[in-house]
């Protein structure tokens, strides 16, 4: 099984395929993880239009100062200018005229309909055509899959430190503090989502936040968590156990843990990604638990913690090199509890390497 990949991204001839594919000059960019996955530089607002022969990052005065020191890819930075009468779309409608851009790609899957008809009236001749952009980040190169393992790593020493101090008549609560206590003393920048714990009969709830419920002995507890790691998440799931679960928890888990190895077993390039799901989904429904797995198997990881490809019945994407997905069976029973096993895994030349390695059998404590 390969351990490395070496795929080095040209982000430039990724976008002149969507400029020649789409019949443009220009795309632009609102949403900050496509900006981040371009320019590597992180703002909670801003823009980044594109042409075959330049590339301007437009920031507020938040970010402008750091976006020039660190902004990268980009040939310029430049102020989101605002004052004349259609804002900075305004600005945005000179600059394009300057550049004789009369077609202009935005994100189809990201901008909402009031900013379109904003940019749309401040825009004049210049037509606006929708780009679907879901599939823009599914491959990830050397320095992106770094960071996500390096997320994942954050993640593997959080779950030990659950296992070294979890206890019976602890909260739920308190477990998702050692988690973000984690986080903050490895120098994650924050959760990749809200933390889950869900014990006893809450690990049927697939996204039971943590509660103030009080972790009783002989219960399953079913932890869901991630970080963001310099722009990039991680995303574990495991179930572990205090004392003695019933037979039937313990029988659960096992169903769980094959579907997934299984399932992670089959990943290479060429396997579809419903392929996948079907492995997992095929095994608990032989199992008897198939009215029990209620969700996708998995889904993509990046700059966002669900992205695509979808692991799913209804997603038939074929893997490649450099992807990086999630493989995450569950089986819940409502009144009884649940069991969820969850792994980030890299897509390589021949195989897939499991960037999250905290141990997957099931732990008593």
């Amino acid at each position: 099984m390969q351990k490395f990949i070496n795929i080095k991204l040209d982000r430039n001839a990724i976008l002149n395929k969507y400029l020649t594919q789409h019949n443009v000059e220009a795309i632009l960019f609102h949403s900050p993880v496509n900006r981040l996955w371009f320019s590597k530089f992180a703002s909670s607002e801003g823009y980044l239009l594109y042409t075959k022969d330049e590339s301007i990052l437009f920031l507020d005065g938040r970010y402008i100062t750091a976006g020039k020191e660190h902004a990268k890819n980009v040939t310029r930075v430049e102020l989101m200018v605002t004052n004349n009468a259609n804002g900075f779309f305004g600005t945005l409608s000179e600059v394009l005229k300057k550049r004789q851009v009369k077609n202009l790609a935005f994100e189809s899957d990201f901008l909402v309909y009031s900013y379109y008809q904003m940019i749309d009236k401040a825009l004049g001749d210049v037509t606006l055509k929708p780009v679907d952009f879901t599939e823009l980040r599914t491959i990830k190169d050397n320095e992106e899959v770094n960071l996500i393992k390096k997320a994942c790593a954050i993640g593997d020493t959080a779950i030990a430190n659950v296992i070294k101090k979890i206890k019976v008549g602890m909260t739920e609560r308190e477990i998702e503090q050692i988690i973000l206590n984690t986080f903050i003393e490895m120098g994650a920048e924050q959760p990749s989502f809200k933390t889950i714990v869900a014990s006893g009969i809450r690990g049927a709830l697939p996204h039971g936040k943590a509660s103030d419920k009080v972790i009783n002995n002989n219960e399953l507890v079913t932890i869901d968590f991630g970080c963001i790691y310099q722009g990039y998440c991680s995303d574990t799931t495991r179930t572990i156990g205090l004392g003695q679960p019933s037979a039937k928890m313990l029988e659960i888990y096992d169903v769980v843990y094959q579907a997934q190895k299984l399932g992670i077993a089959a990943v290479k390039p060429g396997v579809t990604t419903k392929e996948i799901d079907d492995i997992c989904r095929n095994y608990i429904i032989e199992k008897g638990y198939g009215e029990y797995f209620t969700h996708s198997t998995g889904h993509g990881l990046g700059i966002e913690v669900h992205e695509f490809p979808r692991v799913s019945p209804f997603c038939n994407v074929p893997l490649k090199q450099g992807m990086v997905i999630t493989v995450e069976p569950g089986i819940y029973i409502p009144d009884l509890g649940g069991v969820r096993i969850e792994d980030d895994i890299l897509v390589t030349e021949d195989g897939h390497q499991l960037l999250t390695e905290a141990k997957r059998e099931l732990i008593l404590v």
